[in-house]
């Protein structure tokens, strides 16, 4: 398929009409027509239902054009990456976070880094859920993400682990529970344990679930909250205890005690993500400075938070 039969065919989808499309594109309308007529040929189905006024997309039609439009989107996107190189003007890297890792200070060091090794780097920051975020890298819509593992739809990219990340329960301050410095699942029998939507994190839903269900526990599950953050701010609230991931509570008052989950079987892991067959010059490079960190936070980053978490007075 001829590159610029695409160009063509989204131009006639927008304007749903040759002679309009032909003009746009500064062509005669008869040429635009045959070159539309030789696409579908060679795509072998009809992209435009033909009208006395104009055309509309057929449900293939409807197809293609998202996925034309993406595709043109990515050639416009690689060309203005190849005349910043050329010019030595600042270069994008879009990067993804999962709200859960958002504002963990070991993933904004790293950040940090990677823009001190990269002064003209320009960051596009955006925040989704793990498997939008995962489908944008597969897409190549994004060169790289903070997830928050396990996470099933990302175990086919590519994984560094940075840090784990263990998990705790935060509960406020008048819970009868809150006088433990660390508790046990099976104290979670019959309480208000606030928990997010599977479809946010599908496999760290079911790691917890499992983990509840091996301890015989069944939690009361009054409120349901949109993401881990949201779960937080709600037992700050007094609405339940929120089991978490310890880096997200770095930052809270004295409205809640954070305690350890002495049997608590697994821990989370925060992991830089990339799609291995998105050959944007900048991933290698970035990979490499977020590694070099490694030694310094894997595992560590875990410990050292517990430490100031649970050894205060």
């Amino acid at each position: 398929m001829e590159f610029r039969y695409m160009k063509y065919f989204v131009a006639v989808a927008k304007a749903k009409h040759f002679t309009r499309a032909a003009e746009q594109l500064g062509m005669a309308q008869p040429p635009l027509s045959q070159q539309i007529k030789k696409l579908e040929d060679e795509l072998g189905i009809a992209l435009f239902k033909r009208l006395s006024r104009g055309v509309e997309l057929t449900a293939a039609g409807e197809e293609f054009y998202h996925d034309a439009q993406h595709i043109l989107q990515e050639v416009e996107c690689c060309q203005r990456k190849l005349e910043q190189i050329a010019r030595g003007e600042k270069q994008e890297l879009r990067i993804g976070f999962a709200s859960s890792t958002a504002s963990s200070r070991s993933v904004l060091e790293n950040i940090r880094q990677l823009h001190e090794q990269c002064p003209t780097l320009h960051l596009i920051a955006v925040e989704h859920s793990m498997p939008e975020l995962v489908t944008l890298l597969k897409q190549q819509r994004l060169e790289l993400a903070f997830l928050r593992l396990p996470c099933y739809a990302s175990e086919s990219l590519k994984q560094l682990i940075l840090f784990d990340d263990p998990f705790v329960a935060v509960t406020p301050v008048s819970h009868h529970l809150a006088v433990h410095s660390s508790i046990y699942l099976a104290q979670l029998h019959h309480e208000n344990v606030l928990m997010f939507p599977r479809d946010t994190g599908p496999a760290l839903y079911d790691r917890i679930e499992a983990a509840l269900h091996n301890a015989e526990v069944h939690i009361a599950r009054p409120y349901a909250t949109p993401q881990l953050r949201t779960a937080i701010t709600m037992a700050q609230a007094g609405f339940g205890i929120a089991i978490v991931p310890l880096s997200l509570t770095e930052h809270l008052d004295q409205s809640v005690v954070i305690q350890h989950l002495n049997d608590m079987p697994f821990v989370s892991q925060v992991a830089l993500v990339w799609n291995s067959h998105h050959h944007h010059p900048l991933i290698s490079h970035s990979i490499r400075c977020m590694n070099s960190s490694i030694p310094k936070q894997r595992g560590v980053a875990g410990r050292q938070q517990v430490s100031e978490k649970f050894e205060q007075p």
